[in-house]
């Protein structure tokens, strides 16, 4: 497939997959839709890469496309960047290197293992803390003001 961002092309979902079509074929390539930069500027800027993750599309955001495509990538986004909101941290601990949680989220209960904190914690401001564990998992507290007494003095206490 030649691949040129300037023209026009749709988006469907064809079961769990996601497919483009550049107007006037008929080839419909398996994509996936990925915010250019999924932490710091979700919501923006996105791309639309094939199973190679070659760019085929960059675009300035979801209204960039048609209404059907839009709810599609839309809906795509949603399910790829899933990211539990932390309410409560209920305990963490550090052993060896690798912190251990146990908390509360708008999903409900989770507990997870976080690696190489330097690299795993991200402080995006200083209220948004986004936290990547074992399996990359993406966690977020945010407001970081906004958990009670306890939960911050856990958090503090392992990053």
């Amino acid at each position: 497939m030649t691949t040129n961002p300037n023209r026009p092309f749709r988006l469907v979902r064809e079961g769990e997959e996601v497919f483009l079509i550049f107007e006037g074929e008929t080839e419909r390539t398996p994509v996936k839709v990925v915010w250019a930069r999924p932490i710091t500027a979700k919501g923006g800027p996105l791309c639309i890469v094939d199973r190679q993750k070659r760019q085929l599309a960059m675009l300035s955001g979801l209204d960039s496309l048609d209404e059907q495509s839009r709810r599609v990538a839309a809906d795509e986004l949603t399910r790829r960047y899933l990211m539990p909101r932390i309410t409560r941290v209920v305990r963490a601990t550090a052993s060896f290197g690798i912190r251990y949680w146990h908390v509360e989220t708008d999903l409900g209960e989770r507990h997870f293992a976080l690696k190489q904190a330097s690299k795993n914690a991200l402080w995006i401001t200083d209220e948004q803390l986004v936290l990547r564990d074992t399996l990359g998992c993406l966690y977020e507290i945010n407001p970081f003001s906004g958990l009670d007494a306890r939960s911050r003095a856990e958090v503090e206490k392992v990053l």
